[in-house]
């Protein structure tokens, strides 16, 4: 067989392999030599972008990728720099849930700017427009990011926070124009991510930074807090008895993107509460972490409908909103 035909063989089982919704991965140019590849990821990502993410940039990148939609999930990997999946949210039953689920459970979350998704150290996702689960067939679509080489030094100083968000949002705003979804795409945030969130001591009297909010019982001690500061966009809050993570007690969740107020708006009204800030819909809740009873500090949290109360009122205090 002449080299000739090989080529046009190649090429045709390489469209089978798209049509029928498998994995595509790079045609092969003079034997094992990858060729060259300039879109990446279902067309939403050039090499410069992927180049974005490495440590050392690459003279070739290979990729491998399902079809946009198969099922639930499809996934691109590029080489052993990063994946990006398009995946539909199952059954999230609060903000914070939904966190965990879009940017992967962390305790160290911090909130995209201009877009509504999260980013933490390996991992960020945003939230599709709502009209392009008609053009995927599927609920609550949203993109995921996850940083598979090995960069230590560079979420510490924010870097890596930066990259993700930014290649992030471009692949979103990129595939929402290729399936003609009608809502706006995510906005590409500005040249800085905000830094992953540490632990600090808790003030009682001035809990997650909110004047005025105090979670804890007077005879409280030794709580700390990992919350994000900043607005209420999207905010959020974690404290527990100690510096571990695993010892996080409870969680509390402010936001005002519509995607996510429509989304939970209707959730548990004993943890939930609606709040008019300057005309704009903003989303109070309050949850706790899996195995409250077996951790440390539990009986110094005040009561559930305390808490709501307390961050409810303590919010629209320092936003002046108005409650519904």
């Amino acid at each position: 067989m002449n080299t000739f035909r090989t080529k046009i063989l190649a090429a045709a089982a390489a469209a089978a392999l798209l049509v029928g919704g498998g994995a595509l991965a790079l045609s092969l140019r003079g034997g094992d030599e990858p060729a060259p590849q300039t879109s990446f990821c279902w067309g939403s990502l050039t090499r410069e972008d992927v180049s974005a993410l490495t440590v050392e940039p690459r003279e070739r990148y290979t990729s491998t990728e399902t079809a946009v939609p198969t099922s639930r999930l499809s996934y691109c990997h590029v080489d052993d720099e990063f994946t990006l999946s398009l995946e539909s949210l199952h059954s999230a039953e609060s903000v914070w849930g939904t966190a965990d689920e879009v940017a992967a459970e962390s305790p160290v979350r911090a909130p995209i700017p201009g877009a509504p998704g999260w980013v933490n150290r390996t991992y960020a996702g945003v939230l599709l427009p709502t009209d392009c689960a008609d053009a995927l067939a599927e609920p609550a679509p949203y993109l995921q990011i996850q940083a598979t080489n090995d960069q230590e030094d560079t979420w510490r100083d924010g870097a890596l926070q930066t990259r993700m968000a930014t290649v992030l949002t471009t692949a979103a705003e990129r595939l929402t124009g290729t399936l003609g979804c009608s809502g706006p795409a995510p906005a590409t945030p500005p040249g800085t991510a905000p830094p992953v969130i540490e632990r600090e001591e808790l003030d009682p009297a001035r809990a997650c930074g909110i004047e005025g909010f105090a979670p804890l019982k007077p005879s409280a001690a030794g709580f700390t807090q990992a919350a994000t500061g900043g607005d209420f966009r999207l905010w959020s809050c974690a404290i527990g008895a100690g510096d571990d993570h695993r010892d996080s007690l409870v969680h509390f969740t402010v936001t005002q993107e519509p995607i996510l107020v429509e989304r939970h708006r209707a959730d548990n009204e004993d943890r939930s509460a609606l709040l008019t800030c300057a005309g704009r819909p903003t989303l109070v809740q309050v949850g706790h972490f899996f195995g409250l009873k077996e951790k440390p500090g539990r009986d110094d949290l005040r009561p559930d409908a305390d808490l709501l109360t307390g961050l409810a009122d303590a919010v629209a205090g320092q936003a002046g909103c108005e409650r519904e």
